[in-house]
Parts: structure tokens; C-alpha cells; sequence
């Protein structure tokens, strides 16, 4: 289903929709981050150890090749990811792009082929565990996963063909969720691209029309005798770990968010308070609900690939 390649005109005809913000000049910078938050993921010593690597395709530019890193505790699942290896000689920036909520490759995969065929590398992390389908211990998923993301950084500079003093890190719903946080917990990353992101979990789930999710609320009420009011009390002790308590650790100077105001999945109001919280970074509004901004993804490639760039540079726009 190739779906991304609807006329690009469309978006061209629509981009007088599209609003731009600059970062708020009144910006000082971050909150630094407490010892304790990170100390968790900390906790890990062993080294990272390939467990398994095959070439999946060949390209003009890039080779995609598959790796799998050994888990860094006996029994965890392998970490895995594509690897788009352009042909340069020099060290290049990496864009390390986190999954949407379900996993599918799809999206990932457009926006890497795009900043491969730019001449960068770039890492499409694999998932298999969502936090808002495990209620049980969300916050064992949630951390698990920033976990498997680190490790991969980790990865990431032991690389001699990758610059790491320029890395990104992308992510879409879900993904821009685990990239604000892994931003937050982890210094390595250079820039931020995050698109419908939102904060307060437990709120979101009981807030979004998402269907996977929305049938999983349901079957809490109905089945279980558990109230709306009773579900999001539990979700609130259950999760931790979340992006707006990170995002004032985000240093915003170093983050594009890209909001979707029609947005009935991740609420435009969700999407505002973790805006908000971060201290207001450079952002782009579209005119579109969740999945109706693919309209939109030729823009937000290009728009995210010039800004990994400023970014990489030194540059920042000028703030309002």
C-alpha cells in the first residue's frame, strides 16, 4: 500500500495552511535532570554485542541491513533495527527513528529512505511491546523500550562511520512520545523531530479515539465493573515514566514538534501541553487530524531533514 505517494500537489496546494512558530525567545533553557530519573537506566553494564546482521536490500546510495542486538539481560528479547548505510567516506550525521504505537514499518521507512537518499544514516528501531495494550505494568514497557532505544545509541557510537556529535532522533504518535523521553533521559541526542506528540498517558488513553486502544478501555469498564474515573486513578499510579513529566528536561532549543490541530487519536490538547511544558519549541501547526496528515509527509520530511540540519550546524532560528 503505498499510500505516501499521493500527489504531492496536494500538499503544495494546501501548505498556506501550515503555520509556523519559532521557539519562544523567553526560553532559558532546561530543567536539569534529577539523578534519580535517570539512575534507572543506568543500570545496565553490558557491553553491546551484535547477535545477528543481514543485508535486506541494495540501493544506488545505501544498503538497508538488518542487526539484531544481543539483550542486555539473560532471556531479554534481541533489540532490532534496519540500518541504512549510505556510501560516504567521511562520517555522517544518523537520524534514529523510534516506531509508531503499532509497530508497522511503513512510515519509519519512508522518512529513512528519504534522509539515506540525502547522504545520512539512519536506524528504523523495531518494537513489539506497546505500554497502553500491557495496563497491567505499563510503566515496565515504558521503560523497557527507552531501555532497548539506549542500547541502540550505544550501538550507534561504537559506529566509526557515524558522527556522534550529530544525532537525531525522529519519531511519529507514539514514537515522538518515546523520542520526547528518550531526549530527555539521554544527552547523546543532538536534535529532536517529534510529530503528534502528546502528554499524560493515562489521560490520553481514555481521551483518544484510537480503536486498539478505545476496545481495550471498553472491555476495562464493561467486563471488568471498572469505572472511566476508577481506570485513569489506576493508569495515573501505574505510569511513571512519561513525556510530560520529562519535557521540561527537553532542551526545546534542540526540538521541532509538528501538531496536528483536527487530531481526535492524539487531542490537539494533549499536544499543546507538552508543547507547553517543554517551553515552547520551534513548531509546525498542520490542518489535519492524525492520520489525515500524510498529505503532509513530504513536507514534514523536508521540513525535519532542514532542520536535523540547522541543528547539526549550530544554527537556531530566530525565536519570537
Amino acid at each position: 500500500m503505498r499510500w505516501w505517494l499521493l500527489p504531492v500537489a496536494a500538499s503544495i496546494a494546501a501548505a498556506g495552511c501550515v503555520t509556523h512558530v519559532p521557539a519562544d525567545a523567553r526560553y532559558r533553557g532546561p530543567t536539569s535532570l534529577p539523578a534519580a530519573l535517570v539512575a534507572p537506566f543506568d543500570a545496565y553494564a553490558a557491553p553491546v554485542v551484535v547477535a545477528a546482521e543481514e543485508t535486506l536490500r541494495e540501493r544506488s546510495g545505501f544498503t538497508v541491513r538488518q542487526v539484531a542486538l544481543a539483550g542486555h539481560d539473560d532471556g531479554k528479547q534481541p533489540i532490532e533495527f534496519e540500518y541504512y548505510d549510505v556510501r560516504a567516506k567521511a562520517p555522517t550525521p544518523v537520524v534514529v527513528l523510534l516506531p509508531i504505537f503499532n509497530g508497522q514499518l511503513i512510515i519509519t521507512r519512508y522518512f529513512a529512505r528519504y534522509f539515506a537518499n540525502q547522504g545520512w544514516r539512519a536506524l528504523v528501531v523495531m518494537r513489539d511491546r506497546d505500554p497502553l495494550e500491557q495496563l497491567d505494568a505499563p510503566e515496565d514497557a515504558i521503560r523497557a523500550n527507552l531501555e532497548d532505544y539506549r542500547r541502540v545509541l550505544d550501538w550507534v557510537e561504537q559506529q566509526h562511520e557515524i558522527d556522534p556529535t550529530r544525532i537525531g532522533v525522529f519519531g511519529i504518535s507514539f514514537g515522538a512520545m518515546d523520542a520526547v523521553m528518550l531526549t530527555a533521559l539521554d544527552r547523546r541526542v543532538d536534535a529532536l523531530v517529534a510529530a503528534m506528540a502528546g502528554g499524560d498517558l493515562a489521560h490520553l488513553m481514555l481521551s483518544t479515539n484510537y480503536r486498539r486502544i478505545t476496545r481495550t478501555v471498553e472491555r476495562l469498564v464493561d467486563d471488568d465493573g471498572m469505572s472511566r474515573e476508577g481506570l485513569l486513578e489506576t493508569m495515573e499510579q501505574r505510569i511513571v515514566t512519561d513525556p510530560l513529566a520529562l519535557a521540561p528536561y527537553v532542551d526545546a532549543q534542540r526540538v521541532l514538534l509538528v501538531l496536528t490541530r483536527s487530531d481526535a487519536i492524539v487531542p490537539i490538547e494533549s499536544q499543546e501541553a507538552l508543547r507547553e511544558t517543554m517551553g515552547d519549541p520551534e513548531t509546525l501547526y498542520l490542518p489535519t487530524g492524525h492520520r489525515s496528515s500524510v498529505v503532509y509527509f513530504p513536507l514534514l520530511r523536508s521540513s525535519a531533514f532542514e532542520f536535523f540540519e540547522r541543528q547539526f550546524r549550530g544554527e537556531v532560528i530566530a525565536a519570537r
